[in-house]
């Protein structure tokens, strides 16, 4: 039996992670997709979990949740994902930078 999961937002409908809600209640045995969805504050009602997720299963779930490939090992998959925040992390303030327009010239006190 799957365990119930409830959405935090009442009376969604739709995927989420690969898990189809209706009025707020969807079912998986996916381990890692359970595992998000007690990340983020979803309940969910087991008499009893299985195991903890496995290290891939985590993975697997955060790229999915990041809408990337979530295929390959387990290397493969930290490689991706940090590449994918690498990318989409905001650009650092570059300090050589040249002076605003209206800035030049003047001394700074």
């Amino acid at each position: 039996m799957s365990p119930k999961i409830t959405t935090p937002v009442k009376g969604f409908t739709g995927t989420v992670v690969g898990v189809d809600f209706k009025n707020g209640e969807g079912e998986t045995e996916d381990l890692a997709a359970i595992a998000y969805f007690e990340r983020q504050g979803y309940t969910v009602e087991a008499e009893e979990k299985a195991k903890e997720p496995t290290e891939r299963e985590l993975l697997v779930a955060e790229a999915k949740e990041l809408g990337i490939e979530a295929k390959g090992k387990v290397d493969e998959l930290k490689k991706r994902i940090a590449d994918h925040k690498a990318k989409t992390a905001a650009p650092a303030a570059d300090p050589q930078s040249p002076p605003a327009d209206g800035d030049e010239g003047k001394e700074q006190s």
